[in-house]
């Protein structure tokens, strides 16, 4: 047997085995997605995702408590800014009168 003939039958074979892993793996795929649909396995990766900003999100409050907490106060500041504004305003107007 010459030398490519080997080489081909090594390919062949190197081929035959990745094909099994493959099939195999799709078969599990393919089972996986019957028992539990695609809106199954989408909703699974979305609860797993918010999982994952939750914790992290708690991480970075436990480590600085105090920059959270201002950036919250900074924020409410500004959605009510108007109504302050106003309040101000009419507080400043009758003081001066």
């Amino acid at each position: 047997m010459s030398m490519s003939a080997r080489q081909m039958m090594s390919d062949r074979a190197a081929r035959d085995v990745a094909k099994a892993e493959f099939d195999a793996q799709y078969a599990l795929i393919k089972a996986d997605l019957q028992e539990r649909g695609l809106a199954g396995r989408i909703a699974d990766e979305a609860v797993e995702q918010a999982r994952t900003i939750f914790d992290e999100a708690v991480a970075v409050v436990e480590e600085h408590p105090g920059v959270v907490g201002g950036t919250l106060a900074a924020l409410v500041l500004w959605l009510f800014r108007n109504p302050i504004i106003a309040w101000v305003q009419k507080t400043m107007g009758s003081a001066s009168r």
